[in-house]
């Protein structure tokens, strides 16, 4: 482990509290008559499963490789174990909700794959109409108020709050999955219709804002869409599919050269020779030469 992160087996800060298997703290966080950012460094605890509800204000999770900015309200899931750290914004409003491992694996020991799908760092933040962010709060303060109020079965009534409040962050989980899902899969569409369109088309036939402007996004959406699908801007895909074309024409046919590049609609035939060079690293006639002596080679 590294040396500059603590390690808590109590709250962050405690670092010689010993919690029994029944640990519940709950927290506000409230905006702070000050200017400056605040925050918790990174660390873990060993024994202690974490979330944090954020309403409202700016807030920084430290979690991984680069600082992720929140977006509120959300509910920040953290396993025993965990690295995190928050930076807040004054104005940062929210409230945490902090059980024992082990007193959740006992009340969700019959339902196995909540605790296996929630046993990772999450953040949830779109919120469905039947699953709001508004009831994820309600039941916090629930727990809030059950702890202090010292009723007959009291235990029982805090394992039934939290069976609801975790199936609520399961179908919450499970519908942001699907949500991602679903952007992918409209990625993949509009990705093919693209595909479609720039075969289609001849090589200098349309710029990236009439391909985008056809699929009815933005050139910035279409950009990103093929960075996420191939790795490779808009405008490298209709290069390479020029390319291909070239290809072609350069090894399954006997066109000269200027024919090849009249036919892709090169304004000229040295325009067509540097532009292939910068792609493939050989001019047309090397390329040529190359695939002829390949395909001998592939026959002797």
């Amino acid at each position: 482990m590294p040396k500059n992160i603590a390690h808590y087996n109590g709250l962050y800060g405690d670092d010689k509290a010993q919690v029994s298997h029944s640990y519940i703290y709950t927290q506000l966080i409230m905006p702070r008559p000050r200017t400056s950012n605040w925050g918790l460094k990174p660390h873990l605890h060993g024994n202690l499963y974490q979330l944090f509800f954020l309403e409202a204000g700016p807030a920084t999770l430290d979690a991984g490789a680069a600082p992720l900015a929140l977006r509120t309200p959300c509910v920040v899931l953290i396993p025993a174990g965990t690295v995190h750290g928050f930076t807040f914004g004054p104005q940062v409003k929210g409230r945490t909700l902090t059980v024992a491992e082990a007193l959740l694996d006992t009340i969700l020991q019959v339902s196995p794959g909540i605790l296996i799908e929630l046993n990772s760092l999450h953040v949830l933040s779109d919120f469905p109409p039947e699953e709001s962010f508004a009831e994820l709060l309600t039941l916090e303060r629930a727990i809030h108020a059950e702890m202090h109020a010292h009723l007959p079965e009291r235990q029982l009534a805090l394992n039934g709050y939290f069976k609801l409040l975790f199936v609520k962050l399961f179908r919450l989980l499970k519908h942001q999955q699907r949500q991602v899902e679903g952007n992918s899969n409209r990625n993949l569409h509009y990705f093919h219709e693209f595909q479609k369109r720039v075969a289609r088309a001849a090589p200098f036939e349309k710029k990236i804002t009439q391909y985008a402007r056809e699929l009815h996004i933005t050139p910035v959406h279409l950009n990103r869409i093929c960075q996420a699908v191939k790795g490779k801007s808009a405008q490298e895909i209709v290069h390479a599919n020029t390319i291909r074309r070239a290809h072609n024409h350069l090894v399954y046919t006997s066109s000269s050269i200027s024919e090849i590049a009249h036919i892709l609609q090169f304004s000229d035939c040295s325009y067509f020779t540097r532009f292939f060079r910068k792609h493939t690293g050989l001019s047309p006639v090397a390329y040529r030469a190359r695939a002829y002596r390949d395909a001998i080679q592939a026959l002797n």
